[in-house]
């Protein structure tokens, strides 16, 4: 086996990567183990890599068939075998094979057969093994191995050509952290032309890494080849002045804002001077991340520092004013970047989504915040959705609004504005109570307040549907209108606290005796009504549920004690399809009821063309 020192660092490191990364994006590749599975009729297909880096050597199973497991670090395993034997094996009867009885597939899963080959990268070096499994015995035959092979060799093609890509992306990520540095140290020219105007330091607090420009190096004595470092930078400070700069610059590793000292200095060339070093914290996202100052000599240049000092506190102030502002904010909010990741958010924004402070940090990525409520169930929304919504009102150059309702029960108000640097920013608010009083207001404006029954406005508007409804799925409608028999004495008896309580009752003895299709209505005072929905049976429904009214009313009501007996009149009608408003079916029923008045109560009728007009229904 070729090893790994053989190769160079960057194939090294391409070569760890793939050992290490599953290959969805490779999939093609997961076609041909499936293709691999199907050709050799094997319920079992396992493509496996093996990481000679790691203790034990796992095989890494990066694409399979039937096999769940992703990984297995046993070195007895029959993948592991072909691996070590770089060449292609054939078991007929694995169980007591000594190459394969201990494997833990082979045991696992009654496995009968077993044939693999190895995987090569460039016909040298083995990683991995391409490898069969079959619950049945079975023959293999010289033709069979020169398919596995040829299998073989194909994902060892994928897998080079995945390496190589591997290989680039590894050139280009060095390529691009090069010209960064570039940038920065470009950049670090035109920042200290802006502050000082003399040398200037720049001091990279993640990677530890500190720059000298050249007129900095020319007052320290140093030629261009002088590598920098914050402990050979304190060194040229005198004795007596060394833990005054160490001790502000570690002050400022932990605090914002700027510092100026003057101090004794021995350069390089052993010339005392007076120094005057100048720093401040630059933060990004309210991070601080790195340090820039400048040298110079105090004599010449100390008024321009002063001024320098001014303007940056006046900057640093007006910072801070921008974060109190939006930190004063009643809304959460929170910034993101043009790649979705978090840039800065107030306490408002955590407290809106329930979070805690150790769930929320820099650079968090948006997608997964949508990814982990939707996994955990707080939300039905899926983040791919969400993310598609927002992008094309973006690009119609229209902020998107959301409302979510949380499976906690809280509702919560987004408004996501693009910036001008295509990040974006989005404002929170939970507006559960709001919603909630609208709903109760909604509510109310459709309900009767006593009964909780619909009232007449709901009632109106479900009568206007009624001529689409019937339209289109052919449905039939009756009107039952109800009248309570000897109501009034309730009230002058037993006061109308008692009779409220009785039309309470009434209205869930009336829920209780219809369907869930039927709409019930309390018009007001005793007068009820009934929309029945139905098909060409709609009469004997309506026949069957009036009794059943008729009988549920008549039953005794426990009012305090008391046993309060009362009646029920009814009268129903059909909505002819013709009626293009309910007058004329209201006019229909209140017929029947009144018939059922005049002929002894606590009954029900059902409009007859021979009823007369006496009497007319009365809104009241």
């Amino acid at each position: 086996m070729v090893k790994q020192s053989d190769y160079s660092a960057m194939y090294d490191r391409a070569l760890e990567q793939l050992k290490r990364s599953t290959v969805d994006r490779i999939p093609e590749l997961n076609a041909l183990i499936t293709l691999t599975s199907e050709t050799f009729r094997c319920p079992m297909v396992v493509l496996s890599l093996n990481d000679d880096t790691q203790n034990k050597s796992p095989q890494l199973f990066i694409s399979s068939v039937g096999v769940e497991e992703t990984f297995i670090d046993s070195p007895d395993s029959f993948c592991r075998y072909v691996y070590s034997s770089q060449s292609i094996q054939v078991i007929e009867d694995p169980q007591t094979d000594p190459r394969s009885c201990n494997s833990p597939i082979i045991i696992e899963k009654k496995t009968q057969f077993c044939a693999g080959c190895p995987i090569t990268l460039d016909d040298k070096e083995v990683i991995g093994s391409l490898s069969i499994f079959d619950d049945k015995h079975r023959k293999f035959s010289e033709g069979e191995k020169k398919q596995l092979q040829a299998f073989a060799q194909i994902v060892g093609g994928l897998l080079r050509s995945n390496l190589n890509w591997l290989q680039a992306k590894l050139a280009l990520e060095e390529v691009e952290a090069a010209r960064l540095l570039l940038e920065r140290k470009s950049a670090l020219f035109d920042e200290l032309a802006k502050a000082s105007g003399v040398g200037g330091w720049e001091y990279d607090i993640e990677n530890d890494d500190l720059v000298w420009t050249q007129q900095t190096r020319e007052i320290v004595g140093v030629d261009s080849d002088f590598i920098p470092t914050m402990e050979s930078g304190f060194a040229y400070f005198a004795p007596e002045a060394r833990h005054i700069i160490e001790d502000t610059v570690n002050k400022a590793l932990v605090s914002d804002g700027i510092w100026a000292s003057e101090l004794p200095f021995i350069n390089a060339q052993g010339k005392h001077m007076w120094v005057k070093t100048t720093g401040q914290g630059m933060y990004k996202d309210g991070k601080l991340y790195r340090l820039i100052g400048s040298f110079q000599d105090v004599s010449e240049r100390k008024l321009l520092e002063q001024k320098m000092s001014e303007n940056e506190r006046l900057m640093q102030a007006k910072n801070d004013e921008l974060s109190a502002i939006v930190n004063h904010i009643p809304q959460g909010v929170a910034v993101y970047d043009v790649r979705g990741l978090l840039k800065y958010w107030n306490s408002q924004y955590i407290d809106v989504y329930k979070k805690n402070t150790s769930q929320v940090r820099m650079r968090n990525s948006f997608r997964e915040f949508l990814r982990t409520r939707f996994e955990r169930k707080e939300t039905t929304e899926q983040p791919d959705d969400v993310l598609e919504q927002m992008y094309d009102a973006f690009d119609a150059g229209l902020p998107l609004r959301k409302v979510y309702h949380l499976n906690s029960g809280q509702i919560v108000e987004a408004l996501y504005n693009q910036l001008p640097d295509h990040g974006w920013i989005c404002t929170s608010e939970d507006i559960t109570e709001r919603e909630k009083s609208r709903e109760k207001i909604q509510h109310a404006a459709h309900h009767d307040i006593l009964t909780g029954l619909a009232n007449r406005t709901q009632f109106n508007h479900y009568v206007e549907k009624l001529p689409k409804l019937t339209q289109e799925a052919d449905e039939h409608h009756m009107l039952m209108l109800i009248d309570l028999d000897y109501f009034k004495d309730v009230n002058d008896h037993y006061g109308h606290g008692a009779g409220d309580t009785v039309l309470k009752n009434v209205a869930l003895r009336l829920k209780s005796s219809v369907r869930e299709t039927d709409l019930v209505c309390r018009f007001g005072g005793d007068e009820f009504a009934i929309l029945l929905i139905g098909g060409h049976n709609l009469y004997q429904v309506a026949q069957e549920m009036a009794e059943r009214i008729v009988n549920s009313i008549s039953q005794p009501f426990d009012i305090g004690g008391k046993e309060i007996h009362i009646g029920v009149s009814i009268g129903v009608s059909w909505i002819d399809e013709e009626d293009k408003e309910l007058n004329e079916a209201l006019k229909r029923a209140d017929l029947a009821l009144y018939q059922t008045k005049t002929h002894g109560r606590n009954g029900f009728r059902f409009y007859q063309d021979h009823m007369t007009e006496d009497n007319s229904f009365k809104d009241e």
